[in-house]
């Protein structure tokens, strides 16, 4: 297992080193995470977790109401920044796009759909931090261990 996604798609990527740690409001609350739903999906070791988050961000963009600038435009281009990282895109200016935009969107929604697909982004790029370099470099710790 590498990590586990706690709280559902809305949630927070907890790696697997973090995972003493009690599944409480205020025990998940040191890293971030919420146990929200209740929902927890682990993550094998051979998946990469940046792939996996990527599909997760491109299924909430499909899900905005577009009812307001940041639900309708901070998801999708989210999404589209985060499935270029994990393609292998070598453009070591996204993930601080990636931040900037996830920064920007959090807050500002009709709802919350923006923040918790903010908070979803950033948890990854967190928690797969080691990923996020070597996809910048064109390689895929997951991929080599298959």
């Amino acid at each position: 297992m590498t990590a586990v996604l706690v709280g559902g798609y809305h949630g927070t990527w907890i790696p697997s080193d973090q995972l003493e740690l009690p599944l409480s409001a205020e025990g998940l609350a040191p890293v971030g995470g919420h146990p929200g739903a209740g929902v927890i999906f682990v993550l094998g070791r051979h998946r990469c977790g940046l792939q996996a988050t990527a599909e997760i961000t491109q299924y909430l963009a499909q899900r905005s109401a577009r009812q307001c600038g940041p639900c309708m435009f901070g998801p999708p281009a989210m999404a589209g920044l985060l499935a270029r990282i994990a393609a292998g895109d070598r453009d070591t200016r996204l993930v601080s796009e990636l931040r900037r935009l996830s920064d920007s969107v959090a807050g500002r929604g009709s709802c919350h759909h923006p923040d918790g697909t903010s908070r979803l982004v950033l948890s990854a790029l967190w928690a797969f931090s080691a990923d996020v370099t070597q996809h910048l470099s064109g390689r895929c710790l997951r991929a080599a261990r298959r």
